[in-house]
């Protein structure tokens, strides 16, 4: 697979998985500051992951050495937004 789309997939799934819940509190009428910054976080790595991806050759990209730290860091917080939602917690 290409690293392009590991590295840039893995800030994708960071984006949404801090961005998402910040962005359904704001819908359901929460308002505060952090939720407000998670929100801009959240949808802004989103859009810049994609933006990447699309304007970057993946030929041409090479891999930084925190490919790995970025999946994993993306596994975790997958896992911190769904374990609560499945748990009731």
């Amino acid at each position: 697979m290409e690293d392009l789309y590991l590295y840039t997939g893995s800030f994708a799934v960071i984006g949404a998985s801090v961005g998402g819940p910040a962005v359904a509190s704001l819908v359901a009428g929460d308002r505060s500051i952090p939720i407000l910054l998670m929100a801009t976080g959240g949808v802004g790595m989103l859009a810049v992951a994609g933006y990447e991806s699309l304007q970057t050759d993946p030929e041409e990209f090479t891999a930084p050495p925190i490919v790995l730290l970025a999946l994993v860091g993306a596994g975790l917080t997958l896992l911190g937004t769904v374990l609560p939602a499945v748990t009731g917690f």
